[in-house]
């Protein structure tokens, strides 16, 4: 599936399952294939559309760095969301968001509440990026740019997205990192990055906004967005609840898929079958 957007297209790889539609979107850094070990158990559950982010995957490069980089990324998932209506059901889609997927999530349900029936978000931080992040990222674009997935560029990605184990006891859940950013699109993606990270804001507004049965998880290993922040946030929502995946740091899909994938499913039955009735805010 192919949709057309005004940053570009967004490829997107759908797996047929049952009527109710689930759109997944990765985490910054990566693509699709990020799923990949959690596809087996959602896809009895949902008919999956899984979306590569501008270059990343099959999708277009970005050509330009973009400011307000969410609105166009929801912009975007309404156009797929349009699509899928339109070629596979009708209705509204679940949506399950890692990081980056969960940003876009967050503010599609708060500003599109009829396209969204459940919303989902992994290890997806509502503060925008913090100074020290920030630097680092600034710092890292330049040298990427230069060398690739190499020296300090490899080491500080993987150190920020994986736990020691899994870099140690892991290489295909590594190469799921690496490989998306070993492209030779690199000016592409470092504009992509740029965007998404330097440009992320906080989306506090949209968390007091959502009404659709929400599930916000955390991991144990990421200090950028905690357990006691995720609590507080749902806390505080019209419908929603956290969990806390163990043994992960920012990709949860990779490091515990059986976990993730349980909760993941385990809400889908117990809390969206239907469309939640709360009424939106305006």
């Amino acid at each position: 599936m192919r949709i057309d957007t005004e940053p570009g297209w967004l490829d997107a790889r759908v797996i047929p399952g049952p009527p109710h539609v689930a759109v997944l979107w990765p985490s910054m850094f990566t693509d699709s294939r990020s799923w990949e070990r959690v596809v087996d158990d959602l896809r009895h559950k949902r008919t999956l559309v899984l979306i590569d982010g501008w270059s990343f995957g099959a999708s277009s490069d970005l050509d330009r760095v973009v400011g307000k980089f969410n609105d166009r990324c929801v912009q975007g998932a309404v156009a797929a969301i349009s699509q899928v209506q339109n070629e596979l059901a009708a209705g509204p889609v679940d949506w399950l968001g890692s990081a980056w997927g969960g940003h876009v999530g967050l503010q599609l349900a708060a500003t599109r509440p009829e396209l969204v029936r459940s919303l989902i978000t992994v290890s997806t931080p509502i503060r925008a990026a913090s100074p020290s992040m920030r630097r680092q990222v600034r710092m890292l674009l330049p040298v990427y740019r230069t060398i690739g997935m190499r020296g300090p560029v490899r080491q500080g990605l993987l150190d920020g997205m994986l736990t020691d184990l899994t870099r140690r006891t892991d290489p295909e859940a590594v190469d799921a990192l690496v490989a998306p950013m070993s492209r030779a699109n690199r000016a592409a993606i470092a504009r992509t990055v740029h965007s998404a990270v330097l440009n992320r804001t906080d989306l506090a507004w949209a968390t007091a906004r959502v009404s659709c049965p929400t599930l916000m998880i955390a991991t144990d290993d990421r200090g950028e967005w905690s357990p006691a922040e995720c609590a507080e946030t749902t806390a505080a929502m019209k419908d929603a609840r956290s969990a806390v995946l163990t043994g992960s740091r920012a990709l949860p899909s990779l490091e515990c898929p059986t976990e993730l994938a349980a909760l993941v499913t385990d809400f889908w039955a117990g809390h969206a079958a239907v469309k939640s009735t709360t009424p939106a805010v305006a």
